[in-house]
């Protein structure tokens, strides 16, 4: 698409920010309300997934679901539409206390919109405060903690600039979060695999602990604190990351952390395993430490900025120099260093993690999500963390400087074999992050005098 190619063309950050706000605000926009999630490129255009898009395709079993998508082109069109549309909101609302533009505070309150509509799915349900993925622009049963704590981003930045209605039914949304998920223990069962994150004690204990930090701070009722305070009392991320953790079950010899390792059985050295997913995690410790720190500086007292040293130095795992983070990369736990995971075949399908069909064998795929994250933690961490500030800065910087129409996308098959045809609908898609998270750190960035 030419509006993407044109981003290696653009003369400065801003520029870039001003071509994806040009072309974002154009497609993602439902007419429902809702906003998209991952967008095919499709040629000269971005559109939705469609049905012929998964002819002969692998897909998600949806056979045990109560709500079942029609199909895998609606799993994609939705699946990350809360953490975009939270994502989006937040940058909204950094462009517009940057620049006073009132096209911005329009855009803003579609992505409200957007927000609220599927807090309505829940309400319609009988759980106010559920927040499913939207697959089909409709209510589903399957969500995260991490779409929470975008949503909740989004409308906590929005907050402080919203019309009155909005205000009011921001802090309904943001209570209600906090009572759907104490009444459920904070159980769920996300895909196929039960999941109690009352057990969590890093990222997404930082979730949970942000979002009874924000409900009593709109509430004053003790019942949030004190959930807010079970989930301090069980924190490790302010002391630990994700690496520091893997280090010590590897020393422990706890083999249930490493369940992601029958993917490269037979290719692992002592002391390695696959990562999976877990750098991307510093961005929901950053996001949620600031906005315990906004809402009760008390609660997380001095924790902030070790917090955000420890996750920020997690950058390079999977990154070698081109920027093109790695999806699968093996972790030496004993030397501290990692290496790109290699190609192998597939496991049977009833062997599939999570059931998922792209967690089925490891290649050299690369994805941008951890740009996406690192980009914003880097510019929280320029804001409040002294020892790395520095570094950090020219970090966000580097980042936003490379982002263009390869690394704007959610894969990148370097060599055309590392995505197996039964899942080629994965090349060329828009990010579901990287477009709003670029506007989010480059308008939060000039709010901070940082550029």
């Amino acid at each position: 698409m030419k509006a993407l190619q044109e981003l290696r063309s653009a003369t400065s950050l801003e520029a870039k920010a001003g071509q994806i706000q040009q072309f974002y605000e154009k497609v993602i926009h439902h007419e429902s309300g809702i906003m998209y999630s991952l967008m095919k490129i499709d040629g000269d255009r971005i559109r939705p997934f469609a049905p012929e898009d998964f002819a002969g395709k692998d897909s998600f079993d949806f056979s045990q679901w109560r709500i079942k998508p029609n199909g895998h082109w609606e799993v994609l069109n939705n699946e990350n539409s809360i953490t975009t549309s939270g994502i989006y909101l937040a940058s909204q609302a950094y462009r517009y206390q940057a620049t006073g533009d009132e096209a911005a505070l329009l855009e803003a309150a579609k992505a409200f919109g957007s927000l609220d509509l599927i807090y309505t799915f829940g309400e319609r349900d009988g759980r106010p405060g559920w927040m499913g993925k939207p697959y089909g622009f409709r209510l589903s049963d399957q969500t995260s903690g991490d779409q929470y704590l975008d949503a909740l981003w989004g409308l906590f930045a929005y907050h402080r600039i919203a019309p009155a209605p909005h205000k009011s039914r921001i802090e309904q949304m943001i209570i209600g979060f906090a009572d759907y998920w104490r009444s459920i223990d904070y159980k769920i069962i996300y895909i196929t695999s039960f999941w109690d994150n009352k057990l969590e004690q890093y990222a997404y204990n930082a979730i949970f602990l942000a979002i009874n930090s924000v409900a009593y701070s709109f509430s004053g009722n003790p019942v949030h604190l004190q959930e807010a305070e079970f989930f301090l009392n069980r924190a490790k991320w302010h002391e630990e990351n994700n690496m520091d953790k893997f280090r010590r079950a590897h020393a422990e010899e706890r083999e249930g952390d490493w369940k992601f390792n029958k993917l490269v059985k037979g290719h692992l050295s002592p002391g390695e395993h696959l990562c999976w997913e877990s750098t991307i995690h510093s961005k929901f410790v950053a996001v949620a430490a600031e906005i315990i720190h906004q809402t009760n500086a008390g609660l997380i007292g001095d924790k902030l900025t070790p917090a955000l040293i420890k996750w920020w130095s997690t950058w390079h795992y999977g990154i070698e120099d081109d920027l093109l983070p790695y999806y699968y990369f093996l972790v030496d736990t004993i030397r501290d260093e990692w290496r790109p995971a290699p190609r192998t075949p597939r496991l049977p399908r009833e062997e599939w993690p999570l059931g998922h069909p792209f967690i089925s064998y490891s290649s050299q795929a690369r994805w941008m999500e951890p740009l996406c994250r690192f980009m914003y933690t880097s510019v929280l961490a320029a804001k409040y963390a002294k020892p790395i500030a520095d570094e950090a800065h020219q970090l966000a910087l580097r980042i936003m400087g490379s982002v263009d129409d390869i690394r704007i996308r959610w894969f990148y098959d370097p060599d055309g074999s590392q995505i197996i045809p039964e899942l080629d609908y994965m090349n060329n898609v828009l990010s579901s992050e990287m477009p709003a998270t670029y506007l989010a750190a480059f308008w939060r960035g000039r709010m901070e005098r940082l550029w």
